[in-house]
């Protein structure tokens, strides 16, 4: 099984990425995390702002080579966590996937106010600080939320917590 968790920033995709793990691993499945950002970081050495679209697609096909290795070597949940909000950000994601390998995406949302409220509550953020950033990420998201499949389940994170949320796509996976 391959999960893909997308969403804008501070919406908690790593969080729940690796609760979401630990929730399949407590109910007898092998799981794996793969956190995009990290691996967009295997490219990127100076510490700049990852805004380079070349190296985010080579990241997107990288993760999709390590979830298909993963899942060769039997782990049994392979979670994907990143930005893969638009139809381009899927596909060359995608594309890398073993062709029997159909990934299920789940997208998380928070409101621009609170996901201002856990940026800054957060000290590992840099970049994503600039609230003049944050909004214009909000509103792209937005867009972008709005012509995603239907067959997305599209979970709103503000009034939840991580366990919960992770529980959430536990139990639509398992259905």
């Amino acid at each position: 099984m391959l999960i893909v968790i997308s969403g804008p920033i501070a919406s908690w995709k790593s969080a729940t990425a690796r609760a979401l793990a630990r929730e399949m691993e407590r109910r007898g499945r092998s799981a794996a995390a793969i956190d995009l950002d990290l691996v967009y970081e295997m490219l990127e050495h100076d510490g700049a702002r990852k805004d380079d679209d070349a190296k985010w697609t080579r990241a997107r096909r990288a993760a999709g080579a390590l979830a298909n290795r993963f899942a060769t070597d039997g782990v049994d949940v392979v979670i994907v966590e990143g930005d893969f909000l638009t139809a381009d950000d899927r596909s060359s994601f995608v594309q890398a996937l073993d062709a029997r390998t159909e990934p299920r995406f789940v997208t998380l949302w928070v409101s621009f106010d609170e996901s201002a409220r856990r940026v800054a509550g957060d000290s590992t953020r840099t970049f994503s600080r600039d609230l003049d950033l944050l909004r214009r990420h909000y509103d792209d998201a937005a867009a972008a939320v709005r012509e995603l499949p239907a067959t997305d389940l599209l979970i709103d994170t503000e009034y939840m917590t991580v366990d919960d949320v992770a529980a959430l796509i536990a139990d639509r996976s398992d259905q």
